[in-house]
């Protein structure tokens, strides 16, 4: 997430890289209106807050399942502003071992008839008012309030702080990243769990298009979940969110990626900023505040932006939807 309300965004339109992150598309340099606090301080990706500091943020926030929210763990990497990293420099550790929380093993369907606190409310669903003259046919924000219970998120927080937060790199096309907090500021753990997407697959699905107007059909999540960590005064300039394809030689090579899932893992005061944003500094934007346990699942053709943090911490968790071409057999008459 970006620098400050109205930074300047300019970048040309890159490559499908094999790496499935974001991509900045076009300008924008219009003022977000939102009810924010002051900004008290700043805190950037290249130089995170101290544990001491990182347990004060926390300390703020609402509790989660009953608990004071869990700090996040900083990583130490040294990396320098401009900094480029490829695929072969693993700057996220992907190859590091990690393993989702416990219950995943049971899918969302058995939980749900559990009478515990491990079992999540009905689900509501709530579809954003998007513009008509600013979306194309079939595009669509809609939150599932309630998707995950709180129990479910402190469990996922647990695991991933255990392997702890490295400065979220900026996807620069041809392979390669680069750490640009003066576009997106913030830190993220990246892991390839297909048991976790898997799961989250079974508890979305029946709020997901199994089919899209551009002829292809839902496959899976992306294995590839990145959980992102933001303190004050980081953000993410607007952006549309690249389309990530399976390269040449994967299994289900040319799947692409059509929507975006994005996890909100606990309650993020509205006072405290870091909304996601549609549209943003135009008349017609809406947001979606971080709640524990909401889903935003949106299309990828939707201009959007993570407003500047003021207070506290926002975790969040994403990934993608990803969907096949429908091989059709043509009859001859």
């Amino acid at each position: 997430f970006g620098s400050s309300h109205s930074a300047q965004v300019c970048l040309k339109p890159l490559a499908v890289s094999p790496l499935p992150e974001t991509r900045i598309d076009r300008c924008t340099a219009l003022p977000v209106i939102m009810p924010f606090a002051p900004l008290s301080e700043r805190i950037s990706a290249a130089a995170p807050p101290t544990a001491e500091r990182a347990s004060e943020l926390a300390s703020i926030l609402p509790p989660v399942a009953g608990r004071a929210l869990e700090p996040p763990r900083f990583h130490e990497t040294n990396w320098k502003v401009g900094q480029v990293f490829t695929s072969r420099d693993d700057p996220d550790r992907t190859q590091l071992h990690w393993q989702p929380p416990a219950f995943v093993r049971e899918p969302p369907a058995a939980q749900s008839a559990e009478p515990s606190s491990m079992r999540s409310s009905e689900v509501r669903v709530e579809d954003l008012p998007l513009p008509a003259n600013a979306r194309a046919r079939g595009s669509f924000a809609r939150v599932l309030w309630r998707a995950l219970t709180e129990e479910q998120c402190a469990a996922l927080l647990a695991q991933v702080n255990a392997k702890g937060f490295t400065p979220a790199l900026l996807n620069v096309g041809y392979g390669q990243q680069q750490l640009m907090p003066e576009v997106r500021d913030g830190h993220r753990v990246i892991v390839d769990s297909k048991e976790l997407a898997d799961w989250l697959l079974e508890l979305l699905r029946p709020h997901l298009p199994e089919e899209l107007d551009n002829g292809r059909r839902l496959v899976e999540l992306n294995e590839r979940l990145r959980f992102l960590c933001y303190t004050p005064g980081q953000s993410f300039d607007a952006h549309f969110d690249g389309c990530y394809s399976r390269p040449k030689g994967h299994p289900r090579a040319g799947d692409s990626s059509q929507i975006t899932v994005q996890l909100y893992l606990h309650d993020v005061p509205e006072a405290n900023g870091g909304a996601t944003t549609f549209f943003p500094g135009r008349a017609s934007q809406v947001w979606h505040q971080p709640a524990a346990g909401s889903v935003l699942i949106f299309t990828q053709d939707l201009e959007h932006e993570g407003s500047i943090l003021t207070a506290g911490l926002k975790y969040t968790l994403r990934t993608e939807v990803m969907y096949s071409k429908i091989q059709r057999k043509w009859q001859w008459p």
